[in-house]
């Protein structure tokens, strides 16, 4: 039993690993993804449990494995050009004035339905996310996070309004530049702190603490992007 609660975290680590840095635009249309024996080692999961997570992740349409060459992001020219249908119309102080009015609200439903799983998910992202060498690798974790964050209501609407209102980023040309000022060393370790503490409100249920964390991090990291 325990055995296989271990194969199915690490499951789940290498999915959620691939989907946000397909997300996060780490691994574009085309891009050869790291093989199967370089996500086993980089997540420390086994093989098996890796090959399962690449064989559902390209029975959704979101890679392609091809034998003798490797396993890349499946093109989607059919794909509409803005996920959202707003074709990136939406500007980066809109973004983040609709996640402060939308992610404080989730810790009460995290407060009645999140299980210790969703609790160690997070946990997982935060550690991997504090380890990580690059910049695209801790935007990777940090997406994981805040993903993690949105499952844990277990209500499916409200992590349907959460993609939505992340996948603004991708179609906002200005928001790579922006995220780049936002992202040196200092300020890489200012958001794992305040992560810390949004989780460790979180992990207590204690919903008002979270909301009121959840607040003060969205509005400063308007302030280190936007200035205001």
């Amino acid at each position: 039993m325990i055995d296989r609660a271990l194969a199915h975290e690490g499951y789940v680590r290498v999915r959620d690993y691939l989907v946000n840095a397909i997300k996060e635009n780490a691994f574009g249309p085309g891009d050869r993804v790291p093989t199967e024996r370089q996500l086993a080692e980089q997540l420390d999961v086994s093989r098996a449990v890796t090959r399962r997570a690449l064989a559902e992740l390209e029975a959704d349409g979101r890679i392609l494995r091809q034998v003798g060459r490797g396993t890349f992001v499946r093109p989607s020219p059919d794909a509409p050009s803005s996920v959202t249908g707003l074709d990136g119309t939406i500007s980066p102080a809109e973004y983040i004035e609709t996640r402060l009015r939308f992610e404080p609200e989730l810790p009460w439903l995290i407060a009645t339905n999140a299980t210790s799983a969703d609790f160690e998910r997070m946990e997982d992202c935060l550690k991997r996310g504090a380890r990580a060498t690059t910049r695209e690798e801790f935007e990777i974790w940090d997406a994981a996070f805040h993903l993690a964050i949105a499952s844990a209501t277990h209500n499916k609407l409200a992590t349907r309004m959460y993609d939505l209102i992340h996948a603004v980023r991708h179609e906002q040309a200005m928001w790579g530049a922006l995220r780049q000022r936002g992202q040196t060393s200092d300020e890489r370790l200012t958001y794992q702190n305040e992560h810390q503490e949004i989780f460790a409100a979180l992990k207590g249920r204690d919903a008002e603490r979270a909301r009121e964390l959840m607040i003060q991090h969205i509005r400063a990291t308007r302030r280190r992007l936007l200035d205001y």
